[in-house]
């Protein structure tokens, strides 16, 4: 891996700030993961996300392990693709839930509506028909949240912006 700038850095025009995946260049967006792979920065953004992950309170790695085996153990899923659907489901649901059900501390605070499809009762969130404790691990069987802490999320767009700042210069004539 290598701390200096490529030698060749991708020129983007100043409009690159407001792309999305819809509007960006196949071929720059594969420019860029190129270099970003070629230079190291991909394993770097990876080992400084699970950094993250281990050093944050919530264990984030060990819920989703146990999870997982107690998913295995209850019958829920007999296979590892079903069971990799099923804990990104949970994750994603989590995830969905966590602005508005469970701070990082797990606390709980108001349940935001996700399109008419989430609702509480008793404590308990239901996300297109199934049951899900909100409250981050706190009340008789309930599981810590699965959603990805904010603070990790924010170090990886951090380390990534980091990251992409030293193989892309923004063209500011407007060139490509």
């Amino acid at each position: 891996m290598t701390s200096q700038n490529p030698s060749t850095p991708v020129k983007l025009p100043p409009s690159a700030a407001n792309y999305t995946a819809a509007t960006l260049d196949p071929d720059l967006r594969s420019q860029i993961n190129s270099i970003l792979l070629k230079e190291g920065h991909v394993t770097k953004i990876q080992d400084q996300l699970l950094h993250a992950l281990h050093a944050h309170q919530s264990n984030w790695p060990t819920a989703i392990q146990n999870h997982a085996l107690a998913l295995l153990r209850s019958g829920e899923v007999a296979s590892f693709p079903a069971l990799l659907r099923r804990v990104l489901e949970d994750v994603r649901q989590d995830t969905a839930l966590a602005p508005g059900s469970a701070n990082a501390n797990g606390n709980t605070s108001t349940i935001r509506s996700l399109n008419g499809s989430a609702s509480e009762e008793n404590g308990a969130v239901t996300v297109n028909g199934k049951k899900s404790d909100a409250t981050n691990g706190a009340g008789t069987g309930a599981r810590p949240s699965l959603a990805v802490p904010e603070t990790v999320v924010d170090e990886a767009l951090k380390t990534t912006r980091e990251c992409l700042d030293s193989v892309c210069d923004i063209d500011e004539s407007g060139a490509t």
